[in-house]
């Protein structure tokens, strides 16, 4: 019988809401993101999300147990939405930011929640630090937002993991798309198992890259506009 891992299942389950909330939503709560398509200049926004290699790691080692996998990260994201002007890019890394704790309170589930938030320095024109620290009886979470306005871009990545030390990886994954990733135009190739490329695709840090720390793509999705 194949065992189930609920630790895992749940927040994967989680992890990743906030960009589909914030594409799909018909009427979001006071307070809350916006849909994506309601923001003014919205070009284009994507969507790609790393997770850990579970087919992977059960086939290597048949006896690993749930906890094994809820060490270090579990699970990373990012976003990026394209704007016709700077302007509209800084409103919608406002909008976003000032929506992330009505989004957090649903997101933490069960357990106590503490959310603290941080600028971040040298990073794009501005950027910010959300991180989500839910606790029960059994198990401590670390779900860290990272949110940049660079240009005609807003990014936000986050991050997943089992400790605070680690979790900082959605700060890493943001600079790269702000200094290393590449814009490669309007053509791009949809694969929605986590291996789109060209157009915003170009961004988003290969597969061998060392910051992933061995995470897999999982899926991809076009947020904007609707396919």
């Amino acid at each position: 019988m194949k065992r189930i891992y609920p630790p895992l299942v749940c927040l994967l389950g989680i992890a990743f809401a906030l960009p589909i909330l914030a594409a799909s939503a018909q009427t979001p709560p006071a307070g809350a993101i916006p849909n994506i398509s309601e923001f003014e200049g919205i070009e284009a926004a994507i969507s790609r999300t790393w997770s850990l290699d579970v087919e992977g790691m059960i086939a290597a080692t048949p006896d690993i147990e749930p906890a094994d996998f809820d060490q270090g990260v579990t699970a990373l994201s990012a976003m990026v939405l394209r704007f016709d002007t700077a302007e509209q890019a800084r409103a919608g890394y406002d909008a976003f930011l000032a929506g992330m704790d009505v989004e957090l309170v649903d997101l933490a589930q069960a357990g106590t929640p503490t959310v603290t938030d941080e600028p971040v320095d040298d990073l794009g024109d501005t950027a910010s630090a959300i991180t989500l620290n839910t606790s029960t009886e059994d198990q401590e979470t670390f779900f860290r937002f990272v949110l940049v306005h660079h240009g005609e871009y807003f990014f936000l990545t986050s991050a997943l993991a089992a400790t605070s030390d680690v979790v900082v990886v959605a700060d890493e994954l943001a600079a790269y798309l702000v200094n290393d990733g590449e814009d490669q135009g309007d053509e791009a190739n949809f694969v929605a198992e986590g291996t789109s490329s060209g157009g915003l695709w170009g961004l988003m840090p290969t597969e061998d890259n060392e910051l992933l720390g061995g995470l897999i793509p999982i899926f991809d999705e076009t947020l904007f506009p609707a396919p």
